[in-house]
């Protein structure tokens, strides 16, 4: 099995001219490995980040209070019908980390009068504006392409502005001019063949002035060698003073194949693009020393300011100012949830948080739990034993006991 690699690496199409050798699959192995290191970490990478926004929960508020209404349903279950919403921001992630922008469309359903969000694989976009609204057309969903041109106020966009995703993407690129060039030299050694001809003194002495050695050894490299190389049945003579030795290229390449570089490259690989990401790289290359701290540091540099850009993205498309204002109506992308509390190991924190005026339902969300409808797990409670310093002074000098705090 062949193919035309650098056609393959340009598209079906192709992109200027010249002739293309085909190469064996097989010689392609060690130069594909980089490449798919580099994928198979950067794949890594983008699906931590989905799977802990995925565990975000996105809190719906009108009039002041959470419910959970249809937006809700729409961002926490089911953000179109043919999928929920862990695909849907695996999808989103995925789009905006390998092309630094995100763009989802909100499409009707026929016959519901409900909404899907869908997130594009591939726009076309006025000229950056700055006053007036962006444009955007030729928006494709998969194989779906959309006649439509949306508006602005149409679509939420999401768009990375970290610097420390440039080497990542540029080291991408790098991989397959990299793949490129190794697959045309891993060709033309393994399917060469390589001499090594010794030639004695006496046969170095047999040049004349007219017809000099480096003459006669040319000749002999064109008549009798070239033709036993390039020729599936051919006999080379050998002459005295010479000798032939053919050389054996699996002795090299046996060395850079070794499980310790290979293993090597591939930490290095995911810690680079782990970095890229800014994800601590404990949690991409499988150690468990200070997980806790990489885990809050994931938090605030990766999610946070991911969940802060949808969440002001939809607040102010699908909300509104107004809304905003006149009915205190939005959406909070809430991301205490994401990691996982045991219950018994934190009960002496989640007893002084309820002392400390969070309600049980507040603990309950927070934990993964059921909220329960009853009046007394929405009630607010605080312990008895904090008070003003100045109630404490009143009631060591027995002015007013009644009102100091229990020491």
């Amino acid at each position: 099995m062949a193919l035309n690699f650098i056609e393959w690496l340009r598209g079906k199409n192709g992109e200027g001219g010249g002739t293309f050798r085909d190469v064996d699959c097989s010689a392609l192995f060690a130069a594909g490995t980089d490449y798919v290191l580099r994928d198979f970490a950067f794949r890594t990478c983008v699906d931590l980040i989905a799977a802990a926004l995925g565990r975000a929960d996105f809190r719906t508020f009108r009039d002041g209070e959470e419910r959970r209404d249809r937006e809700w349903w729409t961002w926490n279950v089911e953000p179109g019908p043919n999928l929920n919403s862990t695909m849907f921001l695996h999808d989103m992630v995925d789009q905006l980390y390998r092309r630094n922008n995100a763009l989802i469309v909100s499409l009707p359903i026929r016959g519901t009068g409900q909404d899907a969000l869908a997130v594009a694989t591939r726009w076309d976009m006025t000229e950056e504006q700055i006053v007036a609204p962006n444009k955007y057309y030729n928006v494709e969903i998969g194989d779906l392409k959309l006649r439509k041109t949306f508006r602005e106020s149409e679509v939420l966009r999401l768009k990375l502005r970290s610097r420390a995703m440039e080497p990542v993407q540029r080291a991408m690129a790098d991989s397959f001019e990299r793949m490129a060039t190794l697959a045309r030299q891993h060709y033309e050694w393994d399917h060469g063949q390589h001499w090594v001809v010794h030639v004695n003194q006496i046969a170095q002495a047999a040049g004349t002035a007219d017809d000099p050695f480096e003459a006669k050894f040319a000749r002999l490299l064109q008549n009798q060698m070239k033709p036993f190389l390039e020729n599936p049945n051919a006999v080379l003579p050998e002459f005295d003073g010479y000798s032939y030795t053919r050389v054996d290229s699996s002795k090299s390449a046996s060395s850079a194949n070794s499980s310790e570089d290979v293993r090597k490259l591939a930490e290095d690989i995911f810690n680079f693009t782990a970095r890229g990401f800014l994800i601590p790289v404990v949690l991409v290359n499988g150690s468990v020393e200070k997980t806790a701290d990489a885990n809050e540091r994931f938090l605030t540099y990766a999610i946070d300011p991911l969940a802060d850009q949808l969440q002001e993205e939809i607040n102010r498309k699908r909300y509104g100012f107004e809304e905003w204002r006149d009915h205190r109506s939005h959406l909070r992308v809430d991301t205490s949830s994401i990691l996982h509390y045991d219950l018994f190991a934190q009960a002496a924190s989640i007893e002084k948080l309820i002392g400390s005026c969070y309600t049980y339902n507040e603990i309950q969300r927070a934990v993964g739990g059921e909220e329960i409808n009853e009046e007394w797990a929405r009630t607010h409670f605080l312990t008895k034993n904090i008070g003003r310093v100045q109630d404490v002074l009143d009631a060591a000098n027995g002015e007013d006991a009644g009102t100091a705090a229990e020491s």
